[in-house]
């Protein structure tokens, strides 16, 4: 086996097991509550510590590899992320499970930016987006595959098998990395920019628990205002002071780079287009039609495998024609798909929604690495695993944005549809169904909440409509913005002179 194999055989379990860690928990909150005797809000530091925990380590990635080496820090972040994964399965009291997923978020956000910095050190240019088509595969069925994961254990199994199913995986990841990663090599003299950190700290932190809390108290809480805007004027002087500094813990002039900021900007938006979505047609799935975690899992389950097929050909199409005809291909296939999605009703049936789930794993795998593709290539090799850190950090904002923004509308929404549906109903139809449902035998007591449920189902799918429109929205604007990505052979990395240095 050639390095290049032997790099992406090393990365795709360590990944996998830390995406699908992401959401595996998600399912498990109730019985978490419930076994810990804690309150609701309480619990969801379960998944508050984790994502807060990643959003702050991804951007010290690019300093400790170059103190330590790749080979070390990864193989670090794994065994922090096994033995903090048997922490948190073996919990005795619910702030033990919380500590432990805070060391799993700092594992995993040290890791996926190494994970795609160096792809792009052992594939060749001529095979970087093959790799990372590869590569897209945990990127997007870890996550798809976590709620089936945890729904079957929830419902079949201990809950803690929810965290030690990640022991084995994590013990094959450290071992294939320990005999099959080179070493690499230290970049001596770098100090650790103790200003930056903290400004980074601050500003991606607060901004990411701001973002989480808007579900719960609504933009126009006082918390989340004052999360997201102190967060946000961290961020900015993140920005500022890091510009002036020779050794900044970031290099935030990678941004200076047209095409740098070009392929961002297209993944900022594609974030919110795929990611802020994503999280949509479960709650569809639970909430509307009533099916399990488990069920819902196997229902998406076409999707990943859509992506499995599709990330390496679209991998190996940007190699050959670039980046920006793909790309617009993807967005295109992932805006008739939204479309096509936000006119789903109560009695869609489940068939329909294999193959639209399974069109959109096609359009997610031609459009969403590409655009990394492009931001990394055009990086001096040097700078590779700080464009990474940078990239996933600033996604992971947008994300969280998206999904806050997305699950706004759906909650306003319904409430406006439930409104607008009770007023053109009228009493005297509501009264007409709840006759209707007693004379097919429903009990005369339980025929008026009946209808009531009904009702309110039919507000939240046109809600979930409205959200998909949005997105369909996003979808086109991603399409102008791959314009102005490059096309075949067009992809050249840009001296960092160009930026004055």
């Amino acid at each position: 086996m050639s390095y290049k194999w032997a790099v992406l055989l090393c990365l795709m379990p360590g990944i996998m097991v830390f995406l699908i860690d992401v959401t595996v928990v998600n399912v498990a909150l109730a019985t978490l509550g419930a076994v810990f005797s804690v309150r609701v809000d309480t619990v969801q530091w379960v998944i508050t510590a984790f994502s807060l925990a990643s959003g702050i380590a991804t951007p010290m990635a690019s300093f400790i590899e170059g103190r330590f080496t790749m080979r070390r820090v990864w193989i670090a972040g794994l065994v922090t992320f096994t033995s903090a994964s048997a922490l948190c399965g073996l919990a005795p009291a619910f702030w033990v499970l919380v500590v432990g997923r805070i060391f799993q978020g700092m594992a995993g956000g040290l890791m996926l930016p190494l994970a795609i910095s160096t792809l792009f050190r052992a594939f060749p240019p001529g095979e970087r987006g093959m790799a990372l088509g590869f590569f897209a595969i945990p990127l997007v069925a870890g996550p798809a595959l976590g709620p089936t994961i945890g729904g079957y254990i929830v419902t079949n199994l201990d809950w803690r098998y929810v965290f030690f199913i990640n022991v084995p995986i994590g013990i094959l990841a450290v071992l294939l990395a320990v005999f099959l990663l080179h070493g690499g090599e230290r970049r001596h003299g770098e100090r650790f920019d103790v200003v930056g950190a903290i400004f980074s700290t601050l500003g991606f932190g607060s901004s990411l628990y701001g973002l989480s809390r808007v579900d719960h108290d609504g933009w126009g809480s006082i918390a989340v205002l004052g999360f997201v805007g102190f967060g946000l004027l961290n961020l900015l002087a993140f920005f500022i002071y890091e510009a002036e500094r020779e050794q900044p813990l970031l290099d935030v002039r990678l941004f200076l780079i047209p095409r740098f900021f070009f392929a961002n900007l297209v993944g900022w938006v594609s974030t919110i287009a795929l990611f802020g979505a994503e999280f949509m047609l479960p709650l569809y799935l639970q909430q509307v039609r009533g099916l399990s975690a488990f069920d819902t899992g196997l229902l998406l389950l076409p999707q990943g495998l859509s992506v499995a097929v599709a990330g390496p050909l679209a991998g190996r199409l940007v190699d050959r024609i670039g980046a920006r005809l793909v790309v617009m291909g993807g967005f295109a296939l992932l805006a008739f798909n939204t479309w096509e999605m936000s006119h789903i009703t109560i009695n869609t049936t489940y068939d329909t929604l294999r193959v639209l789930v399974a069109v959109r794993g096609l359009a997610l795998g031609a459009a969403l690495q590409p655009t990394q593709l492009v931001a990394l290539g055009v990086v001096p090799e040097a700078f590779r695993t700080a464009a990474s850190s940078l990239n996933n950090a600033m996604r992971s904002i947008f994300q969280s944005f998206g999904i806050a923004m997305l699950s706004t509308v759906v909650q306003t929404q319904t409430q406006v549809h439930s409104a607008l549906l009770g007023w053109q109903v009228g009493p005297a139809t509501l009264a007409r169904a709840a006759a209707d449902l007693r004379a097919h035998g429903v009990a005369a007591s339980l025929a008026p909440l009946q209808v009531l449920e009904a009702l309110l189902k039919q507000a939240a799918v046109l809600a979930f409509g409205d959200a998909y429109r949005i997105t369909f929205f996003a979808a086109l604007a991603a399409i102008a913005v791959a314009v102005l990505l490059p096309g075949r052979g067009e992809i050249t990395v840009e001296p960092m002179a160009a930026l004055g240095e």
